[in-house]
């Protein structure tokens, strides 16, 4: 086990170590780990997952409501016009949510799914590095996410997927 979850290289400490060292020092704040290919944030509180963020065009919020049939296609484009106009100010799931395109339970849901993939992508990654800080953004939806629950989850799709 190692000694300082603050940073790092996931190749020389797995992502399952540090996220497990935080679980136990009950830490407070935002992991990030940088590849190539996109930057994922895993935010925890008192060391349980609350939320997680990408920016990977397949880990949107949007893309993983589409791919698990609570809104069309043509809903999320509509929704993504109206979130340009605004210039931002509204988050997605709000303008989808206001203009009658998704309930505020199917939303929850899509923020939970959205939370596991970004969670399942990052054990499927090889390369990257890591660090973490001790501030949360104030803007996050913070949702419980069961860290064992999740684990168990992970282990079934890396059972299925191999």
């Amino acid at each position: 086990m190692m000694s300082d979850p603050q940073s790092g290289n996931i190749q020389t400490t797995p992502l399952s170590d540090v996220l497990e060292q935080l679980r136990q020092q009950k830490a407070t704040g935002t992991l990030t780990v940088q590849s190539n290919a996109a930057e994922k944030c895993v935010y925890l509180k008192a060391g349980q997952i609350v939320f997680a963020s990408s920016t990977a065009a397949q880990d949107r919020l949007g893309e993983i409501l589409v791919r698990n049939g609570k809104i069309t296609r043509e809903n999320l484009d509509h929704a993504l016009g109206i979130m340009k106009k605004n210039a931002g100010f509204k988050k997605l799931g709000a303008i989808m949510v206001e203009n009658g395109l998704v309930s505020p339970k199917d939303l929850f849901a899509g923020l939970k799914i959205q939370v596991k993939e970004i969670i399942f992508s990052l054990f499927l990654m090889s390369e990257g590095e890591y660090a973490f800080v001790d501030r949360l953004p104030s803007d996050i939806i913070q949702l419980h996410i069961d860290f064992q629950e999740l684990i168990a989850e992970l282990i079934q799709r890396m059972k299925q997927e191999s």
